[in-house]
């Protein structure tokens, strides 16, 4: 039987390469090898999974698109290494800073790099073995679903007998938010918004699931985008508004800059005066209220309530700056 430290070395093997020595990180192992730094990583998720992230990232790179880790291909002849039971992934470490969503010039790049993404994953086929992930179906339908959710919670809380701080809060900006989302959702189901996401779902984007500051990495030479594990097919003009509002958050509500994020991405979709009304459309829905209500209500508190108020509490003190920031660009984008 091997011994933890036999492990690691035994893996690295089979990925064809000598182990001199290692460290733990975050769960994962940085491996000095004979052909430089690489992350062994054990993960806990089903073998078509990988195959699908291999899938994309092959096909990243065939495009054209290197600005992403690949898989090692073990002696297996899979993305991965099975021993005893536990899956790993080799992948190669590039160390840098994560992106600081303060630094505009950052944002600007990453909002090209995330073009150049979707661009070169538009059609891509997974290769054999593959369990594709899609949220193609879901869109946009999962926007009235959040809407009912956001009703039911408001119904939930009065037969509450003690409300707590969190109610409070919904109970008092549930108003602003759920016309937003309203708004939202009348915009998304007009003939044009419909037409493109139609066009979009056909197009067969991926998008990368979790396009944080936590994956985007500045190396020497440049941004490097890392954990493929929330890849999908997915409306790529979506994932783009969540990085914008990502970055409003960090931003002020700035209009200009959101209006020059939208002008450096849209190139790499196209579409033009279509793609302005759909990006306003998930601009004006209040995806982080949702969001928090749902862990509030719904899911398994990984945070105790006080952090989840904290959050809903910072969210609602922008309230007069995101309502100026949707009037502004609602302005510039319609007109």
């Amino acid at each position: 039987m091997l011994y933890v430290t036999d492990i690691h070395f035994y893996v690295v093997k089979n990925f064809g390469m000598r182990l001199k020595d290692y460290q733990k990180i975050w769960g994962m192992y940085l491996c000095n090898t004979d052909q430089g730094a690489k992350i062994l990583k054990p993960v806990y998720m089903k073998e078509g999974q990988i195959w699908f992230q291999h899938s994309t990232k092959e096909y990243l790179y065939k495009q054209g698109f290197q600005q992403c880790s690949r898989f090692y291909v073990s002696d297996q002849k899979t993305p991965y290494y099975v021993h005893d039971g536990q899956i790993y992934i080799m992948e190669d470490w590039r160390e840098g800073e994560e992106l600081d969503y303060t630094d505009f010039q950052s944002v600007q790049e990453v909002t090209k790099l995330l073009g150049s993404f979707h661009y070169h994953s538009k059609g891509m086929s997974p290769l054999k073995g593959s369990d594709p992930i899609s949220y193609l179906s879901n869109f946009p339908y999962q926007m009235e679903k959040r809407i009912i959710e956001l009703n039911h919670f408001r119904k939930r809380i009065y037969k509450h007998r003690r409300l707590s701080d969190f109610d409070l809060l919904f109970i008092r900006y549930y108003p602003y938010y759920y016309e937003l989302a309203i708004e939202s959702l009348t915009l998304l189901e007009s003939t044009s918004c419909r037409a493109l996401i139609q066009k979009l779902k056909q197009d067969q984007y991926v998008c990368h699931g979790k396009f944080i500051h936590h994956n985007l990495i500045k190396t020497e030479v440049d941004w490097w985008i890392q954990d493929f594990s929330y890849c999908s097919y997915h409306i790529p003009i979506y994932e783009f508004t969540s990085f914008v509002n990502k970055t409003m958050q960090k931003s002020e509500w700035d209009t200009e800059k959101a209006l020059t994020m939208f002008e450096i991405y849209k190139p790499y979709i196209g579409y033009n005066d279509d793609l302005e009304l759909l990006f306003l459309s998930l601009l004006l829905f209040p995806e982080r209220f949702w969001k928090l209500c749902n862990q509030y209500y719904n899911q398994r508190r990984t945070h105790p309530a006080k952090k989840q108020v904290e959050k809903m509490q910072e969210l609602v003190e922008k309230q007069e700056d995101h309502k100026e920031f949707l009037k502004s660009i609602k302005q510039i984008l319609l007109e």
